[in-house]
């Protein structure tokens, strides 16, 4: 799955597997990772996994025999693409008679405090980003720990956000949504605030699934018995990460010490240690109060606690090099996963023109510079096109270099020439372009796929997202 790219048509959807096939893959996930075998932490992987099993669903109130079956995402105002995978977690939960738990990754950090907004000028003929603060940024803090600093900045969000979309023709969900965030208990952090809003979402429209921060799941019994398994085999456990690591950034031509994830140093666990001041610390092997990174949540969820994961292209490249940590150090053939993405616009007006659209006017412009002959009318006959056909003709080898500077002047000398015969047409062709470009550009910003969900308005959002119920 190296090779994932997200949907650029407006409501397509990549799944891979497709939703027909993951039936199979969770009975064979369940059969594959019931065994007394592979030892965890003192236990069997079967008893291990009941053990997590049961906290987790003490903790969120959760009761079925069925798949137990996992999501998850920082505590963000995501874009409609990462979202449907909450959507389609609860569709297939129903569909198996299964539970559907969202994890909320609150033991990441916090990376910005605004978001974007398209800005379309007044007569409507230029697009740009615009980004709004909701909260001033100090630092990457995680979100378990990032409380609200200016609260009447915050509180003003929507209202000082809202001459933006004054022309979008609709009035987007932040109008009522920020309304919600901004009324949570004065103590709630903004990752509370925003998973408060968007679990209100998701139960109006039908999608009330099971939600635990990461933060509380690394306090289980379960999560404590797998990151004593790492750390009393850390040199193997270190190795086989590393090789890992470097094997996907082999196949995919990766040079970034940094991706997908950094390598582990001697004596350090692929883990983080939660600190007093609000920031996070690598952890060693004595390390207490621990948080998982990316590969080692993914590695916990998919090997002790789930049945089947679904993931967005962001976190693709994690399950990818976890499978070969699995292999590497449980000794098991890795679960099954599904990689899920889908893009929905803004419903903005957009022009007409096309990047190929763009590329045919540059073109042509750079034709008449330097090929006129072509633009003339058919009829036109001159001396001038005789001379730089002869000279086209009898153009000299590449290594006679005194004889090329000749011809290239005179070359030039005529092509020059000939351009004033286009005198009419060269400045409408520059202006052409020169409007393509700009409706082009304005395309590129009304067509993105990443702005935050509380930028649709629910008459578009809410449907499609609803497909993903029935899957």
């Amino acid at each position: 799955m190296s090779r994932l790219r997200a949907p650029t048509v407006d409501g397509d959807v990549l799944a891979i597997p497709d939703f027909d096939a993951i039936p199979a893959l969770v009975a064979e996930n369940r059969r594959r990772l019931s065994r007394d075998d592979v030892k965890v932490g003192g236990m069997s992987l079967r008893e291990l996994r009941t053990l997590s099993r049961g906290e987790v669903l003490k903790l969120t109130g959760g009761q079925s025999d069925g798949p137990l079956l996992l999501a998850g995402h920082q505590p963000e105002l995501t874009h409609p693409g990462v979202w449907v995978k909450n959507f389609a977690l609860n569709g297939l939960a129903k569909k198996l008679g299964g539970i559907p738990l969202n994890l909320i990754v609150d033991n990441d950090t916090l990376k910005s405090t605004s978001l974007r907004f398209p800005v379309i000028s007044e007569k409507g003929k230029h697009a740009h980003l615009e980004s709004v603060a909701f909260d001033t940024l100090t630092g990457e803090v995680p979100y378990e720990d990032r409380s609200v600093i200016d609260g009447v900045f915050f509180d003003s969000f929507a209202e000082r956000a809202a001459p933006l979309w004054a022309n979008w023709g609709y009035e987007p969900l932040l109008a009522t949504a920020w309304h919600a965030a901004a009324h949570s208990h004065p103590s709630a952090t903004i990752g509370e605030r925003f998973t408060a809003v968007r679990c209100e979402y998701e139960r109006r429209w039908g999608c009330a699934n099971l939600e635990l921060s990461v933060s509380r799941l690394s306090r289980t019994e379960g999560f404590a018995l797998f990151a004593q398994h790492i750390h009393l085999d850390l040199p193997r456990f270190r190795k086989v990460y590393n090789a890992a690591i470097q094997t996907y950034r082999d196949n995919n031509g990766i040079y970034s010490k940094n991706h997908p994830a950094p390598e582990l140093a001697e004596g350090e666990a692929p883990f983080w240690v939660r600190t007093t001041n609000g920031r996070r610390e690598r952890a060693t092997g004595t390390s207490r109060d621990l948080r998982p990174r990316a590969l080692t949540l993914t590695l916990f969820a998919r090997v002790c606690l789930g049945d089947f994961f679904i993931h967005g292209i962001g976190g693709g490249k994690y399950h990818e090099v976890t499978d070969d940590i699995i292999r590497g150090f449980f000794g098991i053939e890795p679960p099954a996963y599904q990689v899920l993405s889908a893009t929905l616009h803004l419903p903005l007006p957009t022009f007409p023109s096309t990047p190929q659209d763009l590329k045919r006017a540059e073109r042509r412009v750079r034709d008449q510079h330097w090929n006129p002959q072509r633009h003339l009318p058919p009829d036109a006959t001159s001396e001038l096109l005789i001379r730089k056909a002869a000279l086209i003709e009898t153009e000299p080898p590449i290594a006679d270099h005194e004889a090329r500077k000749t011809w290239y002047r005179r070359l030039q000398r005529v092509t020059e020439e000939l351009r004033g015969g286009l005198a009419g047409q060269v400045p409408a062709a520059e202006r052409e372009l020169a409007r393509i470009r700009e409706e082009v550009a304005a395309n590129e910003v009304l067509l993105r796929r990443d702005y935050s969900w509380v930028l649709y308005p629910e008459e578009t959002l809410r449907p499609f997202l609803q497909r993903f119920l029935v899957v």
